[in-house]
């Protein structure tokens, strides 16, 4: 006995005594920073592939470009945006920088243009931003999807001792029909149960509302069409001297030409129409204003409604009708949409010469605007209208009061002028003050001016937005989405079961108390066999009390 008591002591004292044979591998040496950039350009570049794959599918990654996204909206807050409508006109996007860019930044205007601050949200840089957190979110999509799917569908149903003994949340009891009732009780509670055997223990898996966790797949989807959305419906178009023209396949130019979108504002006169895309465009579509009218306060002089009788045209086929377009009442057709905008003075102007030949008759737009120099009142015009057949060219002015339209006034008078182009006085041939029906002479008196009509005209924003019509059931697809994975998470819980033991044990998972489902079931396991217990010793409690009550008669 004392033999076998001593031989351990002294295997113990030989092991501990014995050299150690393992070598303790050194410590890798700490690197400069220099080093470290070093090691990473040169992985880099033996692996591009999967620095670019690795470099997507990183949170770091994501969360710099939600960064810069948010730096760049920030700053197209701060300075003023371009109006869609002068984005695809030069002259009329550097006619709006000097009127609303100019007097504010002054000589930094240039650079602010050069940089894309008046247009930042139709920028190649802001266009870049959204296509990499796009093309990032699908590599992590696909980083994740391996697993994802195999949780779905192969789950690991055995789990290792330490599991059940190191589980966050676990809970375990005791019944004489452990795998039948357990399996039982959790299906009442919506649990889908998988088993399996080994020897003597069994191994159970509940899962319920896997299915949600394939969520975060229609999740991701739905963010990247909806930042791809963003970008269609930023996108205006390769300029017709952009040598991408040039460079990219027909097909991919077609594409883009497809998807570009565009917005300009049209000011028609009551029966005047406009066509859609340039002249020569097959299949083009025009629309027509068949009536305008507009309801001012009749106190503070206001407008209040705007209404407008609009009529769609392609191929001279009445395509799409609307008697009540209005500011909030669109009309669209083939993705173009028709808004009520705003309202302009116009004329209509006929000059005939002494032998009644018509040298002009149209209608006028009175689109540009200026303050008087006494600051009294504006001045509506549009001058530098040739006439044909001659060398002069006209203007028509319209003065009022700000704030007054040419529809509020009774009896509006309008000064026209003929003149020739290009000299300080336009008052060579004509300067007529007329009311409309009147008519007047010019100074030679061979010419008939005559105006015909003065009244407010509509003024039509006209859009095309590839991606508007995306966005809203994109946006309905995520939301929905994120329901699922909030309102019906995944809950997942491992049994092993000995006999009549069970041992139940569940991960933390976000959005999930599992501790109340394994609670439960023990309380209700509990119960269950004392009130079977109690059931099997109710015959014997009956016959002990049977057996004393005749004990006591006798």
């Amino acid at each position: 006995m004392a033999t076998l008591l001593k031989q351990p002591q002294r295997g113990a004292s030989a092991r501990r005594s014995r050299p150690s044979t393992s070598k303790k591998r050194p410590a890798a040496p700490r690197l400069s920073p220099g080093q470290r950039l070093k090691k990473r350009l040169a992985y880099v570049m033996r692996h591009p592939l999967d620095a670019l794959w690795g470099w997507l599918s990183s949170v770091r990654t994501a969360i710099f470009l939600i960064v810069c996204i948010i730096i760049v909206c920030i700053l197209g807050i701060y300075f003023p945006q371009a109006p869609g409508e002068v984005l695809n006109d030069p002259a009329a996007y550097q006619a709006w920088l000097q009127q609303n860019a100019l007097p504010q930044y002054g000589s930094l205007t240039p650079i602010y243009d050069w940089l894309h601050f008046f247009t930042i949200f139709s920028s190649w840089y802001f266009m870049l931003l959204l296509g990499i957190l796009a093309l990032s979110i699908v590599v992590c999509t696909l980083n994740r999807a391996p697993a994802i799917w195999q949780n779905f569908a192969h789950p690991l149903i055995r789990r290792s001792d330490r599991f059940y003994q190191n589980a966050l949340e676990r809970a375990s009891f005791s019944h004489p029909e452990a795998v039948a009732w357990t399996s039982a009780a959790l299906r009442r509670r919506g649990y889908r149960i998988r088993s399996e055997s080994e020897g003597q223990v069994t191994y159970l898996y509940a899962n319920k509302n896997s299915w949600a966790t394939l969520s975060t797949f229609v999740f991701h989807a739905s963010l990247v069409a909806l930042l791809l959305a963003g970008m269609i419906s930023q996108w205006h178009g390769f300029p017709l001297n952009s040598p991408a023209r040039r460079i990219l396949p027909a097909p991919i130019v077609s594409l883009s030409d497809a998807l570009a979108g565009f917005s300009f504002d049209q000011a028609l006169p009551t029966g005047e129409s406009a066509i859609v895309y340039p002249r020569g465009t097959p299949h083009n579509i025009s629309f027509r204003v068949n009536r305008f009218t507009a309801r001012f306060d009749p106190r503070t002089g206001q407008p209040i409604d705007y209404v407008t009788d609009l009529s769609v045209y392609r191929d001279g086929e009445l395509v799409a009708h609307s008697d009540h377009l209005r500011v909030n009442d669109p009309l669209t057709y083939d993705g173009i949409t028709f808004h009520q905008s705003s309202l302009v003075a116009s004329a209509v102007v006929t000059i005939t010469d002494a032998k009644g030949n018509v040298l002009y008759h149209d209608a006028i737009v009175l689109d540009s605007s200026s303050t008087l120099p006494s600051g009294n009142g504006v001045v509506d015009y549009a001058r530098g209208i040739p006439i044909g057949g001659t060398n002069y060219t006209m203007g028509v002015f319209f003065i009022h009061a700000e704030g007054l339209h040419l529809s509020q006034i009774a009896h509006p008078v309008l000064l026209i002028t003929i003149g020739t182009p290009g000299t300080s006085n336009n008052e060579d041939k004509a300067l007529l003050r007329l009311s409309p029906g009147q008519t007047g002479k010019s100074v030679d008196g061979q010419w008939t001016i005559k105006l015909d009509a003065a009244n407010d005209a509509t003024v039509l924003l006209v859009t095309r937005d590839a991606g508007a019509p995306l966005v809203w059931p994109i946006a309905v697809v995520l939301v929905l989405s994120l329901c699922i994975t909030f309102y019906f998470p995944q809950r997942r819980i491992w049994l092993r079961i000995r006999g009549d033991q069970v041992e139940m044990a569940a991960l933390r998972e976000h959005f999930t108390n599992i501790r109340t489902d394994l609670l439960s079931v023990a309380r209700e396991a509990r119960a269950t066999s004392s009130r079977e217990e109690q059931e099997e010793q109710a015959p014997l409690v009956r016959g002990m009390v049977s057996d004393a009550s005749q004990a006591k008669a006798k």
